[in-house]
Order: structure tokens, then C-alpha cells, then sequence
């Protein structure tokens, strides 16, 4: 009886140990879901496309250049952490329907924010009010 609750038991422990294991492995290989779905990254992207938008249409409003490329490169890091490949995520940034939707979502903020279309000067109140609370798209602007 008891060598059957010693066999048992180690049984247990191994069950115990290779599940364990199990959990170890990296999230990267369980995690990915397709880019489209990674929702930090396409809210980086979103204001990437946000932060461009402004300092096309605001004169008085330009890019910072170096944190915007330190933006992105991090987004692409963030997504070879989860275990995605170069080559998707190059499919995924050239993919137009995915552009598309990104940008319909930028649209939408922008006229939730007060913007208007055919009125560059409504992107430039916009621009300042990001670059002074310091959100992620007022990070990659500055004031001429």
C-alpha cells in the first residue's frame, strides 16, 4: 500500500513538474493572435498616425523626429517579443486594409477632439493640447 502512495505521489510530482514546465515556455509562442489584435501596438501606430497628421496639417507644429523612430522600432520590438516574425510585421504595416481601419480610427478621434477636416488650424489646438499633457502622440511633436 504504501509503495502505491509513494508511486502516486511521484506521479503527482511529475505531472506537477512538467506542467510547470509548460508554463515556462514563452508567452511569445502562445501569445500571438495576429498584429491586427495586439492592441498595444496598434494604439502606437494609431498615434503615430495621429502625431503625423498634425504636423502635416499644423504649420506652427513639427515632428520630433528621433523619439518618433524610437516610437516605432520599439512597436516592432514589442511585437518580436510576442513572437512575431520580420516578415509579418511587414506584411501587416504594408497591408491597406489595415492601414485603412488605423486611420479610420485616428478620423474618428480627431473629430471627437474638435477637428475639423478642411480646417489645418483645429489640428494645431490638437497638436498643443498633446504636446502639453504630454501624451504618447504630443511626445513625437514640437512647437516650431
Amino acid at each position: 500500500m504504501l509503495t502505491k502512495v509513494i508511486y502516486s505521489s511521484k506521479i503527482r510530482v511529475l505531472i506537477c513538474s512538467f506542467l510547470f514546465v509548460i508554463c515556462l515556455i514563452p508567452a511569445k509562442s502562445m501569445a500571438k493572435q495576429g498584429l491586427a489584435a495586439e492592441t498595444h501596438i496598434t494604439e502606437g501606430l494609431i498615434a503615430i498616425s495621429m502625431a503625423d497628421t498634425v504636423r502635416n496639417e499644423c504649420v506652427s507644429i513639427s515632428a520630433q523626429w528621433i523619439p518618433a523612430m524610437l516610437y516605432l522600432n520599439s512597436l516592432k520590438q514589442h511585437a518580436i517579443e510576442l513572437g512575431y516574425t520580420a516578415s509579418e510585421i511587414k506584411t501587416f504595416i504594408k497591408d491597406e486594409n489595415e492601414k485603412e481601419r488605423l486611420l479610420e480610427v485616428a478620423r474618428t478621434r480627431f473629430e471627437k477632439l474638435g477637428a475639423v477636416t478642411d480646417v489645418p488650424s483645429s489640428y494645431c489646438g490638437i497638436g498643443m493640447a498633446e504636446i502639453e499633457t504630454g501624451s504618447t502622440i504630443g511626445k513625437l511633436l514640437r512647437v516650431k
